[in-house]
């Protein structure tokens, strides 16, 4: 199994087979970056995980990507820990559960977790959790996801965003989540599915790229056709340039994810 969850590791090629019924294999080309803040410690996270054994490959590929909020900045152990356990644990899920209903219990188990560590020292710095789930399976994608990260898709000329933000609808509080784990005992999780094409291009990101550029400025950049490694950079690091005049201070990571035919 390949597992990467650090902002300077490279991501590997990997293959993704069709389904049984299916001769058609494609696969899958990433890139991720991701920078905090300057001043401040960088509480994105992100993980990919890429099974070599069968069991796990029959169970597709998964990329998670999340954004801790807390008041002092601390919350930047909580979201790693978070990622990675919910990348790894899917693979631990039993056999029998789809691959939305392994999802949803992941993701409220954690939500239970970090619910109960913030009640239990109120007096440290509470934190909760924007997360999204993509899970890459039989040349589908299942989508888990909660809170303001967001994932696009991008096929032909059509820039599609395929989450929704969960924060409110006032401007003056439109940085504020209504929903993330962590924030409240009960959880609900959106979930979403689709149909795999070579050609695809999948994008993940945290508020500090999707708001500071926008989604022109992200459509754009996507299709000038740099590798998967490179357009990541170039958006968080387009991200960066821009904090200073739109918010200052916000940590931005990106994922993208290219399917093709295999080689």
């Amino acid at each position: 199994m390949t597992t990467v969850d650090t902002p300077h590791a490279g991501l590997p090629v990997i293959p993704l087979p069709g389904s049984p019924a299916s001769s058609r294999h494609l696969e899958l080309r990433l890139g991720a970056a991701s920078l905090g803040a300057p001043g401040k410690a960088n509480e994105d996270f992100y993980a990919v995980v890429a099974p070599t054994d069968a069991d796990g490959m029959a169970r597709g590929v998964m990329l998670a990507v999340g954004d801790g909020v807390s008041a002092g900045g601390s919350g930047g152990a909580a979201v790693q820990s978070t990622v990675r356990s919910l990348a790894c644990d899917y693979y631990a899920a039993p056999q029998h559960w789809s691959v939305g209903q392994s999802l949803d219990r992941l993701l409220r188990a954690a939500n239970e977790w970090l619910w109960a560590q913030n009640g239990r020292w109120p007096h440290r710095d509470s934190v909760v959790i924007a997360v999204s789930l993509l899970v890459l399976r039989d040349q589908r994608y299942y989508l888990a996801h909660v809170g303001d990260t967001r994932v696009y898709r991008l096929r032909g000329r059509l820039f599609q965003q395929l989450t929704t933000d969960h924060t409110w609808q006032r401007r003056d509080m439109r940085h504020v989540l209504r929903r993330a784990v962590g924030l409240d005992s009960h959880l609900v999780v959106d979930f979403a599915d689709g149909d795999v094409e070579a050609g695809d291009t999948f994008l993940m990101a945290t508020d500090g790229v999707w708001e500071v550029l926008g989604d022109a400025s992200m459509n754009e950049l996507l299709r000038r056709g740099l590798e998967p490694e490179a357009a990541a950079r170039a958006l968080v690091d387009a991200a960066q340039r821009h904090q200073a005049a739109y918010m200052g201070r916000n940590d931005a990571t990106a994922m993208t994810l290219r399917v093709g035919p295999a080689s």
